[in-house]
């Protein structure tokens, strides 16, 4: 890889504050909205909170996303006027339905909330007694059957779910058994168990299956590769590659499992997913990212992504004994990404010393490395990382549609200024 020669002087390490006086800050993506003057103070300013570039992707513990002016002024609108949520639900679900060729469809306050109630919904429907008797699910229905342990798995257990874990389709069949409420599969996340076969197997068996394809857009036309596995329930995360809402997630399915999901939550007061609520706002802010998502040139999208990373790996790739190089993952948040690697023994700095530079340092930024703060407990506190198909081997890695018009410059700037004393040294050495 072609190497720059390293410039010796010394110059101020470029802020976000810096790079704001001498440029208006464009909010949304490719820079294609008008620009906000960067005399006008943020709302985190006053509150004394850090801003962050965000360079590890639609998470939620860094806010997901940034929604388009097409999603903010659904939601203005929608804040005008008093509604009845399940009417609200009932209307913007059929709308949402026909994109993918559903029966029907609700929004919830995540998917993880959509998982939860589908859950719910295939254990108690709709009979009021049994609504209101979960999370006791005596004389129900109240096995699940998951391909692995993960996170997620509590939005199933807090309906008084029992999980049953299987890894191959003949432990799905043994599994499968007249308490069996439901099963979920994690998408692009279950080792052996194929998923045509699993579905065909709940068919055959008469179990609802369902699929949570939270990241899986971007693009949007992964909803429909999604609904064309032909399971009866999927969801996808409204606030991730749809861009919308932040609590916001769809659940897609049978007409029957949808109503009994809904009836399993708000606004029904006594549901075991009553407190999952999600407003008036967030349900057309929902439809209204689907719709803006829907019209989207992909190709066009990760062009303006891919430039952005360009000038970081051009940055960085800069520096002796580093290297950089684009990639796309093929299952869920089909964006580009950059795989930045150095070898962290011979630099004398670790991706932790890297990532900790970049977060406390002025401006914060975060990067994917396979070291998440999300979750409760982890046993392993720097987990071998699982590769994806399409993925790069990286010591970091930067997601890109994330990234802000501009913010390409800092991130490179930053880790240009964190590497250099490392790549000397090991030059050195």
């Amino acid at each position: 890889m072609e190497r720059g020669k390293l410039i010796m002087t010394r110059k101020p390490a470029l802020t976000r504050r810096r790079f704001l006086r001498g440029t208006a800050m464009l909010p949304a993506l490719g820079g294609l909205t008008a620009a906000t003057p960067a005399a006008v103070r943020s709302i985190y300013e006053e509150l004394g909170v850090r801003t962050l570039i965000n360079g590890q992707g639609v998470v939620t513990f860094y806010s997901c996303t940034l929604m388009p002016p097409e999603v903010h002024r659904a939601m203005a609108r929608a804040s005008e006027h008093y509604v009845e949520i399940v009417e609200l639900q009932r209307a913007v679900g059929a709308r949402l339905a026909r994109f993918v060729g559903a029966e029907a469809a609700m929004v919830c306050s995540g998917s993880a909330a959509c998982i939860a109630q589908a859950t719910a919904g295939c254990i108690a429907g709709t009979d009021p007694d049994k609504v209101s008797r979960l999370p006791d699910t005596g004389g129900m229905k109240n096995e699940v059957i998951i391909t692995h342990r993960s996170p997620w798995d509590r939005g199933i257990a807090l309906t008084g779910a029992k999980l049953v874990v299987v890894s191959s389709l003949d432990e799905l069949e043994s599994a499968i058994n007249e308490r069996t409420a439901m099963m979920e599969y994690s998408y692009g996340h279950n080792g052996p168990v194929n998923l045509a076969e699993a579905i065909a197997i709940c068919k055959r068996r008469g179990v609802p299956f369902m699929i949570d394809g939270a990241a899986t857009c971007p693009h949007f036309e992964r909803l429909k590769t999604l609904a064309s596995h032909g399971s009866d329930l999927f969801c996808v995360s409204g606030g991730k590659g749809l861009r919308g809402p932040q609590c916001s997630g769809i659940l897609f399915g049978r007409k029957d499992l949808i109503e009994a999901a809904l009836r399993n939550g708000s606004p029904f007061e006594g549901a075991i997913c009553r407190p999952m609520k999600v407003g008036k706002e967030e349900i057309v802010g929902a439809l209204a990212a689907v719709e803006w998502s829907s019209k989207r040139d992909y190709q066009a999208d990760c062009r303006v992504w891919e430039s952005r990373l360009n000038h970081i790996a051009k940055t960085v790739s800069a520096l002796p004994g580093v290297e950089a190089e684009i990639y796309y993952r093929k299952s869920g948040n089909e964006v580009p990404h950059l795989a930045v690697r150095w070898d962290e023994q011979a630099f004398g700095l670790t991706k932790r010393d890297c990532i900790e530079a970049l977060r406390t340092g002025e401006p914060h930024i975060e990067v994917y490395n396979g070291m998440g703060r999300e979750l409760v407990r982890r046993e392993d506190p720097q987990p071998k990382q699982a590769r994806r198909p399409g993925d790069a081997n990286y010591v970091i890695s930067i997601t890109s549609n994330t990234l802000r018009p501009g913010d390409e410059k800092l991130v490179g700037a930053r880790l240009k200024e964190i590497l250099k004393p490392a790549s000397d040294r090991a030059r050195r050495s």
